[in-house]
C-alpha cells in the first residue's frame, strides 16, 4: 500500500504554532556572550577580589550563617554536585522520553552543554578560590578553578534547557521563569553562603550556561525540529 499525498505532507508538517529559530542571530548572541563571560572574568581576576568588594561581601555572609541555611546549602552542595546532579537529570529525562523524545533530547542535551561550557572559563580565566580561612568557608575547593560555578551553570543550564525545550514546542513558559529564577538564585545564593565563589562566579555561570544554549541550538537547531516534528507525527498518528 502506497502512502497518499496528504500522508506525505503530514510526514513533514511541523508542530502547529512552534517556531522555527533563526540559527545566524542565535550563533552570534551565544558567542557574544561567552566572550563577554571571558572577559569579565580576566578583568575581575586582574583587578582582584579584595578590590572588586566580593571578599568583603563573602566574609560578611561568613559573618551571619545559620544552621538551617548552613544545612539548605550543604543540600544544594551535594543535590547540584558534580555526581548527583547529571544522574538526577538523566533520570528525569528517562520519564520524559516516554512521552517526548524530542523533549527528553533537548532538554539533557541543552542542559549537559550549557554547564560543561564553564570548563572553558575555569581553563581560561584560572581564577583562585576565596581563601578558606578569611571566608570560613564551609566547603574545602582549592583549585584555581573559582570562575564559573559549575553548580549554578547547572542549574541556569537546566532552566534554559527547559525553556527553549517549551518554546520549541509552542509552549508558554511563565511558569518555567517563575520556578527557575528562584531556583537560580537559590543555587548561586549557596556558593556564596559556603565561601566557594565570588559573586561574579555565578554571574558568569548564568552567562556562560545562556549563551552556550543560544550556540548550540544554532548548531543543531534543524536535527531538533526533525526530532520535534518527527514526534508530533508519530503521536498523530
Amino acid at each position: 500500500m502506497t502512502a497518499s499525498p496528504s500522508d506525505i505532507d503530514a510526514d513533514r508538517m511541523p508542530v502547529a504554532g512552534a517556531p522555527r529559530p533563526p540559527r545566524v542571530a542565535l550563533g552570534v548572541t551565544g558567542a557574544l556572550l561567552l566572550a563577554v563571560g571571558l572577559v569579565l572574568g580576566f578583568t575581575v581576576t586582574s583587578i582582584g577580589a579584595r578590590n572588586t568588594g566580593e571578599l568583603s561581601l563573602d566574609v560578611d555572609i561568613a559573618g551571619h550563617r545559620d544552621g538551617v541555611l548552613i544545612a539548605l546549602a550543604r543540600f544544594v552542595n551535594v543535590g547540584i554536585g558534580p555526581v548527583v546532579a547529571p544522574i538526577l537529570l538523566v533520570i528525569g529525562c528517562a520519564f520524559l522520553w516516554r512521552r517526548s523524545r524530542f523533549a527528553a533530547v533537548s532538554v539533557v542535551g541543552l542542559t549537559i552543554a550549557g554547564w560543561l561550557s564553564v570548563e572553558l572559563g575555569k581553563a581560561l580565566v584560572h581564577r583562585a578560590r576565596p581563601p578558606i580561612t578569611t571566608v570560613h568557608a564551609l566547603v574545602v575547593e582549592t583549585k584555581p578553578d573559582s570562575y564559573p560555578s559549575g553548580h549554578t551553570a547547572f542549574a541556569a543550564a537546566l532552566v534554559f534547557a527547559v525553556a527553549v525545550t517549551l518554546i520549541l514546542l509552542g509552549r508558554p513558559i511563565r511558569t518555567v521563569w517563575w520556578v527557575g529564577v528562584p531556583f537560580i538564585v537559590l543555587v548561586a545564593g549557596s556558593r556564596l553562603y559556603l565561601g566557594a565563589h565570588y559573586l561574579t562566579d555565578v554571574i558568569a555561570s548564568v552567562i556562560f550556561a545562556g549563551g552556550t544554549v543560544l550556540v548550540v541550538l544554532a548548531i543543531l537547531g534543524p536535527w531538533l525540529l526533525r526530532l520535534r516534528d518527527h514526534d508530533a507525527t508519530r503521536a498523530a498518528g
